[in-house]
């Protein structure tokens, strides 16, 4: 009962290497007011990171306007002004084989948390395996950062300075 929901947001919470897809978003025969496109929302999506065009990457900073909307019969769409548009996204990961050490143990430590005070209602129980979640969660994000390599945008105190 609670492991699904707590796995899936343990991958919502952030940009998770393990986790990461890619892949051509499939364009839908819905039609959308004031949007050019409309795309299918991915099956296995957790969290949606960007809508690329084709032959560009992810950017964090600047990402092409996206939407998502419900169609029919609760059915996810994405829609974008983006034609022949990829998808960067947080998938829903359930091998845990996938997973490196220190997230398995970050989803324990959740786990934990979620089932403390429904099996025992000890509240010290809870906050300690809360908290070694947190730190879980920091170490994990860390390791995370080491596995990848951003060119960092440096902005001038003078170009700052005029941004009043």
């Amino acid at each position: 009962m609670q492991y699904d929901p707590t796995r899936q947001l343990v991958l919502r919470q952030f940009e998770w290497n393990f986790a990461r897809k890619n892949e051509r978003l499939v364009l839908s025969a819905h039609k959308i007011n004031g949007w050019n496109y409309v795309y299918a929302y991915p099956e296995q999506c957790i969290r949606i990171l960007g809508v690329i065009p084709q032959g560009d990457r992810f950017h964090a900073e600047s990402q092409p306007e996206y939407n998502i909307f419900n169609i029919g019969n609760n059915k996810k769409c994405i829609v974008s002004d983006v034609p022949l548009a990829f998808i960067d996204y947080i998938y829903d990961v359930t091998d845990l084989d996938v997973w490196d050490s220190i997230s398995l143990y970050m989803l324990q430590c959740k786990l934990a948390s979620a089932l403390a005070m429904p099996l025992t209602g000890d509240r010290g129980l809870f906050d300690q395996a809360y908290k070694l979640y947190q730190a879980a969660v920091q170490e994990a994000k860390g390791m995370n950062a080491k596995e990848r390599k951003q060119d960092t945008v440096y902005i001038s105190s003078y170009v700052k300075a005029r941004d009043w």
